[in-house]
């Protein structure tokens, strides 16, 4: 999710702390598949989208991925805007008030701000509007809410593929190397591709446009930037029926990761390391597996002094710290008869080159922590009946608490 995460963390982190020990302390939480029931619960309501104008209005040039509608009737009010608008929301001031934007990080800045200002009845959804799409719930039956959209093309996220009985006509949009497994990108290379997809990168879609048959079209990407663009493309030249992966082979390679089953649809990974999900090392740490867990980021990170003040985090219990551009050096490299835990701040390449350099080495069994220590925290804090996940990560100054 490389270009995603770059645009998420310029419009949430740095717009705010990633605080989460306000939840359920100043102002309550609501995981989306209890927002309907929990609506239900609170008559008199409002709805209130903090992200930006782009987002909302789904007009996102620079960052398509984020186009994911809104929800039906929201009040809209920029989180940028919000110190100077909030009295538009006096009427509500003892109101429940339920804020949401993308992933949950401005939301919880808002909900702040709105407490700050004498609101007493204050609700963050947890997970944001993306997680509606990552738990395939965004088109679930509720009388209370909606998701509404500009979009001419259809969202579909990798829990509905996994199970969807539908014959797409796949385009893989990524280059021939990403396709065939020859890229030198490691990241690339553990998402693998679907058996039945046809490779037309992105740049020459236009002059290929007349081979597409007329059946279902589902557009895939490396994490959700070409896409919108490639599907309105063929919206555009006439073909019908046009739907897009949402966020990509990223938002695949996590769906797979977590799921308890096989996908009906055919995949391969083109990688000979492993991903862990954050429930397997969970189980893997109550049941002290042996394991050595390393965490690949640089040592300001690791030591809670980077400049960037959301990188300082903490570590993860019993993790060692051996830089990736260390790797090579270092004297403190654990034993190859043990499993081997790669992780780092969230999904960087270095995660991944460090799993290969492991793999290269002799090591039998390299994991990838998916998505880093960030994942366990933000995991932990916006995914209903993870809050254990927390219990692993240790040190958090209290500014990112």
């Amino acid at each position: 999710m490389k270009q995603l995460l770059a645009a998420i963390f310029s419009i949430c982190f740095f717009v705010s702390y990633s605080q989460f020990k306000a939840d359920n302390v100043r102002y309550k939480t609501v995981f989306p598949e209890d927002l309907c029931k929990t609506l239900q619960e609170n008559p008199g309501y409002v709805l209130l989208d903090v992200r930006s104008d782009g987002e909302f209005n789904d007009t996102m040039s620079s960052s398509p991925a984020l186009n994911i509608g809104h929800l039906k009737n929201a009040m809209h009010i920029n989180i940028t805007q919000l110190s100077q608008r909030w009295k538009e929301l006096s009427d509500y001031k003892d109101k429940p008030v339920f804020i949401y934007c993308s992933h949950s990080q401005r939301s919880r800045r808002a909900s702040r701000m709105l407490v700050d200002s004498g609101f007493t009845n204050i609700y963050n959804v947890n997970g944001g509007l993306t997680d509606f799409y990552s738990q395939g719930i965004q088109s679930a039956d509720c009388g209370n809410y909606s998701i509404v959209s500009t979009i001419p093309y259809k969202i579909v996220s990798p829990k509905q593929l996994a199970n969807s009985k539908t014959s797409y006509y796949i385009i893989d949009l990524r280059s021939d190397s990403s396709f065939t497994g020859k890229t030198i990108d490691e990241r690339v290379k553990m998402q693998g591709r679907f058996n039945n997809a046809v490779n037309i990168p992105f740049e020459k879609l236009q002059t290929n446009i007349s081979g597409i048959p007329s059946k279902p079209v589902l557009l895939v990407d490396d994490a959700g930037a070409q896409s919108p663009v490639a599907a309105k493309m063929l919206l555009d030249k006439g073909i019908k029926d046009v739907s897009i992966l949402f966020n990509g082979m990223d938002e695949w390679m996590n769906h797979i990761t977590n799921a308890n089953q096989k996908p009906t649809i055919q995949w391969n990974t083109y990688s000979n390391f492993k991903m862990l999900s954050p429930d397997e090392f969970d189980k893997w740490m109550k049941e002290n597996k042996n394991f050595a867990l390393i965490d690949v980021r640089p040592s300001n990170q690791f030591n809670n002094q980077s400049k960037n003040y959301f990188e300082n985090i903490g570590q993860i219990q019993n993790a060692i710290n051996i830089p990736y551009s260390q790797l090579l050096s270092s004297t403190n490299l654990p034993s190859k008869s043990n499993p081997v835990v790669v992780y780092g701040f969230n999904s960087q390449d270095d995660i991944f080159n460090a799993a290969k350099w492991f793999s290269g080495q002799g090591y039998k069994n390299v994991y990838v922590l998916q998505g880093g220590i960030w994942n366990l925290r933000w995991a932990s804090h916006n995914l209903k009946n993870k809050q254990h996940l927390n219990d692993w990560v240790v040190n958090v100054p209290a500014e990112n608490q």
